[in-house]
């Protein structure tokens, strides 16, 4: 439904991937009710986890203290099925959550014996609390200095608690031949504490207070979704080190309104509806230019190759260079793209810039009014959208 909103319940240009991107990326920042769901469920985990005696958090805290604690399972390799405790949807969901963004690189010195997917019994991971309150934690603490797994005796020696045989055998049963492969000859000292999972770089994303956190831990979802819009090969084809980032950007840099840069987000991913375009959807429609009639009107053609286009960026150009820079050219990549070379004058370029997009939009204006793009007319507009923000303290007016 949002995105369907977004189209106006008409074709979707653009991959939904791609829309989801942020304005840098090329995309529009929207917000997909997936990942926006997952964000409402590791909230509710940072809520827990700084109040988990609250009236509203005590069911829940009962629940967890069975296999840990809330902290304690999110640092574990746990699968959500395999936990031997039956979990409301919604907490399972919220475990799922954080799987999905907290990746558990495997390291030999740092594999937790409890709640491990790999290390079951009747199909169900394990935990042995009194064994977790002895800080017997690592695989790696239950093989002996020769890489094998400690016998019974060496068990009770080396961890100095009442261990029965029965925990005994489950847990070592549990060991599978590949673990064992992996440790066998070869004794790794292991760290006497595990780091908290909220004292990761993820963890500190998520669990800390923060007005913007919403965001960043949406972004933390979407790295795995958003993906790279085909139109960046396609231009890279023709125009040699584009500076994407700038390029994306640059319409976000001033005030003007969505409308206006629209046409120039349009122009960009190849979806601006030219009459050559709309073909595809409308067969019986006239290709013929709205300006000069005699050409099939492309994007190419309505803003750059029309005679009555050309004579508006020719006067375009001459106003720049008498006003703003004397060595400015016009490219059509500039139209497209923006004007990304490099000049000394910063401020002759963020003008330049600001420019191009406005005239863009009042050629579409011109398009859609069944008027010839005239340049007095543009100026006339500059004029007034100036003396419309000269006055406001928007930093971007400014």
């Amino acid at each position: 439904m949002l995105f369907n909103f977004l189209w106006k319940n008409r074709t979707h240009y653009i991959r939904k991937s791609v829309v989801m991107n942020n304005y840098e990326s090329g995309g529009l920042n929207v917000l997909d009710f997936t990942t926006l769901n997952y964000t409402f469920k590791i909230n509710w985990a940072k809520h827990f986890i700084k109040n988990p005696v609250s009236i509203w958090n005590f069911i829940p805290q009962y629940i967890f203290s069975k296999f840990g604690g809330l902290e304690f399972i999110l640092g574990c390799n746990y699968n959500v099925d395999k936990i031997p405790v039956k979990l409301s949807r919604f907490h399972r969901q919220v475990l799922l959550s954080w799987s999905l963004i907290y990746k558990h690189n495997f390291s030999p010195h740092r594999y937790i014996i409890w709640n491990n997917r790999d290390i079951l019994y009747k199909n169900k991971s394990l935990y042995f609390p009194e064994w977790v309150e002895k800080q017997v934690l690592l695989v790696g603490q239950l093989f002996n200095s020769n890489g094998q797994l400690m016998s019974y005796s060496e068990t009770l020696y080396t961890f100095k608690f009442p261990i029965s045989p029965k925990q005994y055998a489950i847990l070592f049963d549990a060991i599978s031949i590949g673990i064992q492969m992996l440790f066998k000859n070869h004794f790794l000292p292991h760290p006497l504490s595990l780091p908290s999972p909220l004292e990761t770089d993820i963890g500190m994303t998520c669990f800390r207070q923060s007005k913007k956190s919403n965001k960043k831990i949406r972004s933390l979802f979407q790295n795995d979704v958003i993906s790279i819009p085909y139109i960046k090969s396609f231009w890279n084809g023709f125009v040699a080190d584009i500076r994407w980032k700038k390029v994306w950007s640059i319409p976000s840099k001033y005030l003007i309104t969505n409308k206006v840069k629209e046409v120039s987000f349009k122009i960009l991913h190849k979806y601006y509806p030219a009459n050559h375009f709309m073909t595809k959807f409308k067969r019986d429609i006239d290709v013929n230019c709205c300006f000069c009639g005699t050409h099939p009107e492309s994007v190419q053609h309505l803003f750059w190759s029309c005679s009555h286009s050309r004579i508006f960026w020719k006067d375009f150009s001459q106003f720049i260079i008498v006003h703003l820079y004397k060595d400015f050219s016009l490219k059509w990549e500039d139209i497209v793209l923006c004007f990304f070379r490099n000049y000394s004058k910063e401020n002759a370029f963020v003008l330049i810039n600001l420019m191009i997009i406005l005239a863009k939009y009042y050629i579409h204006k011109c398009k859609y009014t069944s008027q010839k793009p005239t340049f007095i007319h543009f100026h006339c507009d500059i004029i007034n959208y100036i003396n419309l923000i000269k006055k406001s303290k928007n930093k971007k007016a400014q």
